[in-house]
């Protein structure tokens, strides 16, 4: 079977890496926008090819002899990107991908990297892929509107992974949280977090592809987390001194809490239900 992971960043090198046993068998190709990356990442596949998922000639060719694709898509560079820069590389990657798939009857399995921000706002309630989208302005719109791309394919397997905020090896939360130490932050910190361990994204995106998900699933661990627990903890355990909430309005909404029900139905184990016990703090962003 051919298998190509467009966009090798945090999620989709994970991912690669716990392919690896498959191989020979399975025919490997792996993407990045980098050259530095296309070496780096030559080792773990049978190709590395540059590709911008939103140039029809580049995506057709990193596609043609595959029968799934996983998008792990992600903008360029460290910055925060704004609005625009999120449509170019998701609806504008998905677009073209709709635009080719004539040119690509073996393509059969296609497998996105979503957002839990495109729930939005829940006002600290839980949440489900029942739940209709409702995202607000912004990056999360954006988002959805990328899935409503994907959705709209009929002739293919088509499933949706929405992810929570990532963390594991590389993405240290205590090394981000250790300033707020003996700070004093408005509100209480009440607001709700969903988090996944990157090596649970990787696995459940390969689960998916064994057992052939389709639509949508959550992937988030067992305990939505509260802002002030989690930073309450992590300093805690630096022996730092902890922050001083002052109270009034939250800077931030009440968040929700998201369950994951559908994917222990499926069944996916996670190897880390709780962020507090997989030994690693980290972020990525807060879904």
């Amino acid at each position: 079977m051919g298998l190509t992971i467009i966009g090798c960043g945090y999620v989709g090198e994970t991912l690669a890496r716990r392919l690896q046993p498959r191989r020979p068998s399975l025919d490997l190709t792996l993407t990045t926008t980098r050259q530095e990356r296309q070496v780096a990442l030559s080792h773990l596949a049978d190709e590395v090819m540059i590709c911008d998922a939103t140039d029809p000639e580049q995506l057709l060719k990193s596609l043609q002899k595959t029968h799934t694709a996983v998008f792990c898509l992600g903008p360029k560079g460290n910055q925060q990107v704004d609005e625009e820069g999120y449509r170019h590389t998701f609806v504008d990657s998905f677009r073209c991908l709709r635009s080719l798939l004539p040119q690509l009857p073996q393509l059969r399995q296609i497998l996105y990297t979503g957002s839990c921000s495109v729930y939005g706002d829940a006002n600290g309630n839980w949440v489900d892929e029942t739940t209709p989208a409702c995202p607000g302005p912004g990056h999360g719109s954006v988002l959805l509107e990328s899935e409503q791309l994907l959705g709209a394919i009929n002739d293919r397997t088509v499933c949706i992974l929405r992810l929570g905020a990532l963390h594991g090896p590389g993405r240290d939360l205590n090394k981000r949280l250790k300033n707020l130490a003996g700070q004093e932050r408005q509100g209480e910190g009440n607001t709700f977090t969903n988090w996944v361990h990157v090596d649970d994204a990787a696995g459940a995106l390969e689960a998916a592809v064994d057992g052939q998900w389709s639509g949508v699933v959550n992937v988030v661990n067992d305990k939505p987390i509260r802002v002030r627990e989690l930073v309450e903890q992590s300093l805690a355990r630096q022996g730092l001194s902890p922050v001083q909430w002052t109270g009034g309005l939250e800077p931030q909404s009440s968040g929700r809490r998201i369950r994951n029900h559908r994917l222990k139905q499926l069944g996916y184990r996670l190897l880390h239900p709780n962020v507090h016990q997989s030994g690693v703090f980290s972020t990525n962003q807060v879904p």
